[in-house]
């Protein structure tokens, strides 16, 4: 048997055997960036000061860090780096701006000048005021190297005369070259229940429901319903007239005399925590993204309430645990306030355990007397809001707050006079 190769079959032979190895010769060039890649991020480490690694400013003058940047084995760790430093420039030195991350170190020195540049005074020294008092600036002046004026550049900021304590206000001015001084004031804002104030409201609502689907006993309870139309409405309107939504501590705030809050606030509540009202609260809330408070008891399935419907603006607080009962001899013979205190004590425990909160707390069926509101007291409520009428004003006490009664059938120019500031003309 005669084997016979063909000068063509050597040539495809040869062909085959090349493109091999070329094949083969990319592949290694590509393993070899490859590894080349990875050992770059890998071991790759650094850092990097951004800005001048010596710098000097004027006496008091505002320093902004230029920062560092650093990798790590390949990873950008910039966000992590700790910065160490001592500097003050309120007193003329030179200081240190330490960088660290991992084993690496930078170093920046700052001179801090023994006059400003530019040049800006304060006059006058710490500013005592009363809350609702307006704030009279003692004034301030500022000039360049040069002499030029620059009183009109300077950027006043911090100043909250909306709220009682110690602040700072702060004064920066900039001249032509970018350089800033940056002094500030000293201001006490003392607290003071006795400014004019219009007041705001509180709103007590019960159950909700779809006018769609009218519940059977609609007309049987007291007429504390309202309809999730009806409740659209009303809050359509607040939303128009940019009303507020206070927190809890912020209405504590407001009575205590420490925090001035706009005319135009107002807390919308619902007592019980009934589940077919959460049901169509929750989302009611969300949608149009304002907080509600649900009064729960909680000895009414209340952890599984809390569980599933709890969020951002449906907050629960307290209606007590198991106090939502008769037993008591005035009012609406609610037992609260006649009950033992160990046992009091205890059910607003249990209810502050299961809501997650002790902002506020709603009296059942609205009765108190001395013994249950010091029982809330003890208990350490920021808030609590009784069924009387009216408006919350500063200087109220926090623990007996009035609340606006929103019945079944009132008409929006209704909710308008209920919950309007009293020197406001209610749009017809």
């Amino acid at each position: 048997m005669r084997f016979s190769v063909k000068a063509t079959d050597l040539l495809g032979s040869r062909n085959n055997t090349w493109t091999l190895i070329g094949i083969l010769v990319m592949g290694i060039l590509v393993l070899g960036v490859g590894l080349g890649i990875l050992w770059y991020y890998t071991t790759n480490s650094y850092m990097a000061m951004a800005g001048d690694e010596n710098m000097t400013i004027g006496l008091n003058g505002y320093y902004e860090d230029p920062g560092v940047e650093a990798r790590i084995s390949g990873k950008n760790v910039t966000d992590k780096v700790r910065v160490d430093s001592n500097l003050d420039t309120s007193t003329p030195g030179t200081y240190e701006i330490k960088y660290i991350a991992g084993n690496f170190q930078a170093v920046r020195t700052v001179e801090v000048m023994d006059e400003m540049s530019p040049k800006l005074e304060l006059k006058g020294d710490r500013v005592y005021m009363d809350l609702g008092e307006e704030y009279e600036e003692p004034g301030y002046s500022a000039e360049d190297e040069n002499g030029k004026d620059l009183t009109d550049r300077v950027k006043v900021e911090g100043l909250d005369e909306n709220r009682a304590g110690a602040q700072e206000i702060t004064y920066t001015v900039t001249d032509d070259e970018g350089k800033s001084t940056r002094l500030t004031r000293k201001l006490n804002i003392r607290r003071n229940k006795e400014w004019e104030s219009g007041g705001i409201a509180i709103c007590m609502y019960h159950y909700v429901y779809d006018e769609e689907d009218p519940p059977d006993d609609l007309n049987r309870r007291y007429g504390n319903y309202i309809s999730l139309q009806a409740l659209q409405e009303e809050v359509d309107w607040l939303k128009s007239e940019d009303y507020y939504f206070p927190t809890w501590e912020e209405v504590r705030d407001y009575v205590d005399g420490k925090l001035i809050l706009p005319d135009k606030s107002i807390v919308l509540t619902f007592d019980d925590g009934e589940k077919k009202t959460l049901k169509k609260l929750l989302p009611f809330a969300e949608e149009n993204r304002i907080p509600i408070t649900s009064f729960l008891i909680t000895s009414k399935d209340g952890e599984d309430k809390v569980k599933e419907y709890v969020s951002e603006y449906l907050i629960f607080e307290s209606h007590t645990h198991d106090m939502h009962r008769g037993g008591g001899v005035k009012g609406h013979r609610g037992i609260f306030p006649v009950i033992m205190e160990e046992e009091g004590m205890a059910d607003l425990k249990t209810s502050i355990e299961i809501c997650g909160s002790q902002d506020a707390f709603a009296y059942p069926y609205g009765d108190y007397n001395d013994s249950s509101r010091n029982m809330l007291d003890r208990a350490g409520f920021l808030c609590a809001v009784t069924t009387m009428p009216g408006r919350v004003y500063p200087g109220d006490d926090p623990l007996l707050l009035n609340r606006q009664r929103m019945s079944l059938g009132q008409s929006l120019e209704t909710f308008q006079t209920k919950v309007a500031p009293p020197e406001r003309k209610v749009v017809q």
